[in-house]
């Protein structure tokens, strides 16, 4: 792909994000997150907004290593401190419903690993604190809002660590641009056209009544026993969600692109058995490979990983997450998984393979729940948290069975992908 090929395909993505991520409205404000690094990029998609009809661009720069200092050199009692304008702003983009644009793709990956999890989770904990009116806005929809990939070179190189690393950036861009449809004629239709086949399994899951669903994985791990064998038990209205969302005054825009999952929300009591992770996960930045978690009655009573258990450690002392927050079903024939890499970044991991989430829940997975209070929300069932990290468990070989209300059973996916059945 040439310098101008890419320019100008770069201007696409930038209008698709606009155009059917966030879904601009004319007059709408339009708030963006991302990090120093994608900085050539976010010109493309300010200038896409602003042709959209945008009444204002806000841009909300990440610079990492600044917040590293923060953590390695701040007095003590201030790592307690969040500045009230920050949080006044949120309130600005929840009373006037700006959409939100954020835009991932490490700039310093493993920046962290000299952090101690502790006072990352400390931090994490006072925002969440005073930033939950947006959170709760966001995930329930009543802003439009999009998570969306940009290359950077030290991100590029972790992928294709055997590449030059203008060879690697450019190799991720054409990754990037193909996962989210940019290569095809009408990118617009394309997802259309997907949203409507992820809206198939929705449609299965509801005409059989799914209440609750299993997970299992035959091939025999270290232990001896089988890889993942976990039941997960839904609220007692469940819905389940394909790619786009909808807000309250009708914009229907894409949360996630890429995005492959339907998802729904689990019963913050109803899971037991035990599951193991298939892909690197990141609370806190930090990485966790190859971990066990076991559930009782909705509660994570054990776990260990290979790698970052002090991590999991830390991410399992926030309130609320020990218990799961979302359930998604991914087929392995994804094209993210397809391009047979590990991107290090949830955005387009969890669109690789079947995944869970221990945290909060997304109030849309249960009819109601988006109209209740959160003390109602979680005696329904629907946890509440000021985290969420979702955690791969898909593989090949995963086999997912149903449980209808009237008890029976309904195959979902064998070895990992979705059965016929499904889409008839």
């Amino acid at each position: 792909m040439s310098h101008t090929d890419l320019a100008q395909r770069m201007v696409r993505y930038a209008e698709l994000l606009i155009k059917i991520g966030v879904n601009l409205q004319p007059g709408q404000s339009l708030n963006i997150a991302a990090d120093l690094g994608h900085r050539n990029f976010v010109k493309e998609v300010v200038a896409a907004a602003y042709r959209s009809g945008a009444k204002f661009v806000n841009l909300d720069w990440i610079d990492t290593p600044s917040t590293r200092m923060r953590y390695l050199h701040s007095k003590d009692e201030y790592l307690d401190e969040l500045p009230d304008f920050l949080v006044a702003m949120r309130h600005e983009f929840v009373d006037h419903k700006w959409a939100r644009l954020a835009l991932i793709g490490d700039d310093f990956p493993n920046i962290f690993d000299d952090v101690e999890p502790a006072l990352m989770q400390r931090v994490q904990k006072t925002r969440a604190r005073l930033m939950r009116f947006f959170t709760e806005a966001q995930m329930s929809n009543r802003l439009a809002w999009c998570v969306a990939g940009v290359p950077t070179r030290a991100w590029a190189h972790k992928i294709y660590p055997h590449l030059p690393v203008d060879e690697a950036v450019a190799q991720l861009w054409n990754e990037i641009l193909r996962l989210v449809r940019v290569d095809q004629p009408d990118p617009i239709a394309a997802w259309q056209q997907h949203d409507t086949n992820l809206r198939k399994v929705t449609q299965f899951m509801h005409k059989n009544q799914v209440c609750r669903v299993h997970f299992f994985d035959p091939v025999l791990a270290d232990d001896g026993q089988p890889s993942t064998d976990l039941t997960i038990g839904l609220t007692a209205r469940p819905v389940w969600v394909a790619a786009s969302a909808i807000t309250p005054e009708g914009v229907r825009f894409l949360p996630n692109m890429p995005t492959e999952e339907v998802f729904t929300t689990p019963h913050r009591l109803q899971a037991d058995g035990y599951v193991r992770t298939s892909k690197p996960v990141f609370p806190f930045k930090r990485e966790v490979r190859e971990a066990y978690i076991r559930l009782e009655k909705g509660e994570v009573v054990e776990f260990r990983a290979n790698h970052g258990e002090n991590v999991l450690k830390s991410f399992f002392e926030v309130a609320g997450t020990r218990r799961l927050g979302e359930v998604a079903l991914v087929d392995v024939r994804s094209p993210v998984n397809q391009s047979g890499l590990v991107f290090y970044d949830t955005l387009f991991d969890e669109n690789a393979v079947c995944h869970i989430a221990f945290g909060k829940a997304y109030p849309e997975g249960m009819a109601g729940a988006t109209d209740m209070d959160e003390a109602a929300r979680v005696e329904a069932g629907v946890n509440a948290s000021d985290a969420h990290e979702d955690m791969m468990i898909g593989t090949p070989t995963m086999n997912v069975t149903g449980i209808c209300a009237d008890g029976s059973h309904v195959m979902i996916m064998q070895n990992g992908q979705f059965v016929d059945a499904v889409f008839a």
